[in-house]
């Protein structure tokens, strides 16, 4: 086999190996699949399965990777070309994210089964290493972004950016980990629909970013309104 065509047989291979993978991992949770159920699944021995990755750890280690890649390039499309405001650009960052989410459900689903096998089985250091592989950069420029809208009076001053910028990537993780564990199930809790609930969270939360009035501009409408009786 031509050195060309071997490297490109490679390549499908380990291909062919994360796209079943992430399906048997959406479908029966990281936990419960083996390295024989993704040899089964790809129609490969075990072993050509470990001369790509070690464990099916590392395997969803690079679908995790795949899955962010995406993300990095949607925003690059969707975010971070618009010229708003800081708060107005943080909105962006936050809705775009979510309505991309609720058009591909699955990206939810294997960000939850990753969060929880980094709960369960990789350390603090590998799982840092992922991220900051996949989403360091998006990291810059969303604390960037925090930066401007702290100078352009649009963002809270009296927050710490770094705190700010932790606050809005855990936001963004934990409700991505209760959409992709129960989906629609959210919607037979509440009876509301899924997207209702989640972008009315958004807007809650988004909100808490706001410059706050002052005390003394929060008792100003009060105040006329005394006086005027």
């Amino acid at each position: 086999m031509a050195n060309g065509a071997y490297v490109a047989h490679r390549e499908n291979q380990r291909e062919l190996i994360l796209e079943v993978a992430e399906e048997l991992f959406i479908n029966k949770g990281i936990e419960q699949v083996t390295i024989g159920d993704i040899a089964e699944g790809s129609r490969l021995t075990r072993a050509t399965i470990y001369k790509y990755f070690s464990n099916k750890e590392e395997i969803a280690g690079e679908i995790y990777k795949n899955v962010a890649k995406l993300w990095v390039e949607r925003d690059r499309q969707d975010v971070w070309g618009f010229a708003g405001n800081g708060w107005e650009r943080l909105e962006r960052f936050v809705v775009t994210h979510f309505d991309n989410l609720f058009l591909n459900p699955h990206e939810a689903r294997m960000s939850a089964e990753f969060n929880y096998m980094y709960s369960k089985k990789l350390s603090v250091a590998a799982a840092k290493e992922i991220f900051l592989e996949s989403l360091e950069g998006e990291r810059q420029r969303l604390l960037e972004c925090i930066k401007g809208g702290q100078e352009d009076g649009s963002l809270r001053e009296d927050i710490d950016p770094d705190v700010l910028l932790a606050s809005v990537l855990n936001f963004n993780s934990g409700m991505m980990n209760r959409l992709g564990e129960l989906g629609d199930k959210v919607e037979g809790e509440y009876g509301l629909g899924v997207e209702t609930i989640f972008r009315q969270i958004c807007r809650l939360f988004l909100d808490g970013f706001k410059p706050q009035a002052s005390p003394r501009a929060k008792a100003a409408p009060r105040a006329k309104r005394a006086s005027s009786k």
